[in-house]
């Protein structure tokens, strides 16, 4: 596949995704189980919303609804862009950002840790 053809498909991909987002359609996506459920706010609660931020151009509060889910996409958008780049390419620029095991078990571990003290603000044990 040639480096064109891959930009149009993920240009595509993102006005696809802009307008589903941006639809009535994003209502009939089911709430939460786990906050249904048990009142508490799992790894992804707020993700959606995050996403319609995102798409508004609400970047602050796209950030505030969880931020985990916005660095999740900040990355993914910035290591996209550099894989592009490098198609092709012998001298590789900026092949830190490929993904390495360890980040991800560091990044789960910083979610959960996250996903913890976001549920003992929300019911008020940590100020």
């Amino acid at each position: 596949m040639k480096k064109r053809d891959i930009i149009i498909i993920e240009i595509l991909l993102i006005v696809l995704i802009y307008f589903i987002v941006n639809s009535k359609y994003i209502n009939m996506v089911p709430k939460c189980w786990i906050y249904e459920k048990t009142g508490l706010l799992c790894l992804s609660c707020g993700g959606t919303r995050c996403m319609q931020n995102i798409a508004s151009g609400n970047w602050i509060k796209a950030f505030y609804c969880n931020c985990a889910i916005f660095v999740s996409i900040l990355y993914l958008v910035i290591l996209n862009i550099v894989v592009i780049y490098n198609l092709g390419k012998e001298n590789k620029k900026l092949t830190c950002l490929y993904p390495k095991w360890w980040y991800i078990i560091i990044f789960l571990i910083l979610w959960i840790i996250y996903t913890i003290f976001r549920n003992l603000i929300n019911i008020g044990i940590v100020i």
